[in-house]
């Protein structure tokens, strides 16, 4: 058995999770804490890492290091995306992690946040009935990709996320019309492969905490272990109901966390596009992302950066705390 852990510093919350595996593809997650703190804030429209969000990512580190050490994690990663990446005073932020944990945080492309997803995708949904389009939405960042059972034949990072989106509304400072007219303008250039890039049958499949927040909102009962199938009708209920709320009410009545009530509408709307550009009928949850990406790839051994890259166009040939 292997005990290895990731890290996935995003730009709405920070998550931790310790598992087992047995194999390299099948593992029990024995420990998972969920941080609110967005590092995202302040990013998109600044340019830099929030000092407050800064230092309540660090007391995170170094909690996440004494959980290690006692839990006896064999092998770790800890990767951060797009408010990372794009901050102004990264490095500066990265050090201080380093100097105070002992955890190297990892900025990572858009490409490698569709690959580690990809990976976690295909351990809880059958990839070999067609090709499949994935979403993964952030607070910064929405990565669409185009994916079978064989790996990504197409991918591509857009800078619309969840935080940012909210950010540079508020920057607007009242030049729009409402939320979801904002949202739908920022959404028109975002486009998937057109359908002749791959005949045949394509399935949509969804990843990132508002998705599942969605689809436990829509549906009865939800089990986190098998991909939950949400229709386009009901995630259209979703978006009305949300519409109609304020983030208030959405904390009292919904039972929403403080970090998920501001987003989720964005987010629905964000889900709600890509959907349609891909003709989709309804939404697989498969209720994985990152994090059991970055498991997933520790299990099997480390990853050869020199290894091809996901191409930038499809080819021609090919058609606790819990969170």
């Amino acid at each position: 058995m292997t005990r290895v852990a990731a890290i996935d510093a995003g730009s709405n919350a920070i998550r931790f999770v310790v598992a087992d595996f047995d194999t390299p593809a099948s593992y029990a997650v024995v420990h998972r804490i969920r941080e609110p703190i967005r590092l995202g804030r302040g990013v998109f429209t600044r340019g830099g890492l929030d000092e407050d969000a800064m230092d309540r990512a660090t007391a995170a580190f170094r909690l996440f290091r004494r959980d290690m050490d006692a839990l006896g994690v064999e092998r770790f990663r800890a990767v951060a995306t797009s408010a990372t990446r794009e901050a102004e005073n990264r490095d500066a932020f990265l050090a201080r992690i380093l100097a105070e944990s002992g955890i190297e945080l990892e900025p990572i492309s858009g490409r490698e946040e569709a690959r580690l997803v990809h990976l976690a995708v295909g351990s809880r949904a059958d990839l070999s009935q067609g090709r499949w389009i994935l979403v993964d939405l952030g607070g910064g960042s929405v990565e669409v990709s185009l994916v079978d059972d064989t790996g990504i034949l197409w991918s591509e990072s857009y800078r619309v996320g969840t935080v940012r989106l909210l950010e540079t509304l508020a920057e607007a400072e009242g030049c729009h019309d409402s939320l979801l007219a904002w949202v739908r303008r920022q959404l028109q250039p975002l486009t998937i492969p057109p359908p002749e890039a791959y005949p045949g049958p394509t399935a949509f499949a969804a990843t990132g905490g508002n998705i599942e927040a969605i689809a436990r909102l829509a549906l009865s009962c939800v089990d986190p272990l098998k991909p939950a199938i949400l229709s386009l009708n009901r995630l259209d209920a979703v978006i009305r109901l949300l519409s109609a709320m304020t983030v208030p009410e959405r904390l009292h009545e919904l039972r929403l966390r403080p970090d998920r009530a501001d987003v989720i509408l964005p987010a629905a709307l964000v889900y709600r596009h890509f959907a349609r550009e891909a003709g989709a009928g309804q939404v697989v949850v498969p209720s994985v992302g990152v994090k059991e990406g970055v498991l997933l790839d520790l299990a099997a051994g480390p990853h050869d950066p020199s290894s091809p890259q996901i191409p930038a166009r499809l080819a021609a040939s090919t058609p606790s705390r819990s969170g």
